[in-house]
């Protein structure tokens, strides 16, 4: 979520000569804002086709496929890791903290941000209602919404990762769509709602549609989907 980028950079001090590490660096918007930044950055996704598209996209930076559970680099050779939105993707997150803290010389700085507790995640909760009524107790596959959000157990997390001054604060952010042919596909594509009967998904986009109203605006849309963005140093 581009939304979250400003507060997560500022909270790393990335700036001119950083050498940053992108964790779960996806289509590359992290990564890209940062090299806008002045930073030297590398990207790492498990996926050959995100990566794929971060280089057709932002030419110039260096984006690789890894783990991000096992970081293929040397010890202490980054000033600065960020994860947007990727650390609840992972099965492991302690292990993602301490091979970031293995990699980050003495005083960097981590930065990530999550998604805050599902029942505040009105953008998401939209789309869950609508499934609920109309395709029952579907099983969902696990995504964004099933990481820690509970503010102790982050900076827990963090801590028993060997991270200090660990800061933990909640992020006031909206999904904004000026349509929401996007939203729709999104989760149409996560959900993997082509294995339900046509006239269920039909029934599901129609009534995202129609709940979607109450956050209609002049420009669009705007639906609240709160964050927490956590802050670490080596």
């Amino acid at each position: 979520m581009k939304e979250a980028l400003p507060a997560l950079l500022t909270g790393v001090a990335a700036g001119p000569g950083d050498r940053v590490l992108d964790l779960g660096s996806g289509t590359g918007l992290a990564a890209a804002a940062a090299a806008r930044l002045g930073a030297e950055v590398v990207g790492v996704d498990f996926s050959p086709v995100m990566v794929a598209v971060a280089e057709q996209s932002h030419q110039g930076i260096d984006f690789r496929v890894g783990s991000v559970e096992e970081l293929p680099f040397e010890e202490q050779v980054f000033d600065v890791a960020i994860a947007n939105f990727a650390l609840h993707h992972s099965g492991a997150p302690e292990s993602v903290l301490r091979e970031v803290h293995r990699v980050l010389a003495p005083g960097g700085r981590l930065g990530f941000t999550v998604w805050a507790e599902p029942e505040a995640l009105e953008a998401f909760g939209l789309f869950f209602a609508a499934v609920e009524k109309h395709a029952g107790a579907v099983e969902l596959p696990h995504g964004p919404l099933f990481g820690v959000s509970d503010p102790d157990a982050l900076e827990s997390l963090v801590d028993d990762a060997g991270f200090g001054a660990v800061a933990v604060r909640r992020l006031s952010l909206s999904w904004r769509t000026g349509s929401l042919d996007p939203y729709l596909a999104a989760f149409r594509d996560w959900a993997d709602l082509g294995r339900l009967p046509l006239e269920g998904q039909k029934r599901i986009e129609e009534a995202v549609r129609r709940g979607a109203e109450a956050y209609r605006t002049d420009h669009g849309f705007e639906m609240p989907n709160p964050a927490v963005l956590v802050i670490g140093v080596n």
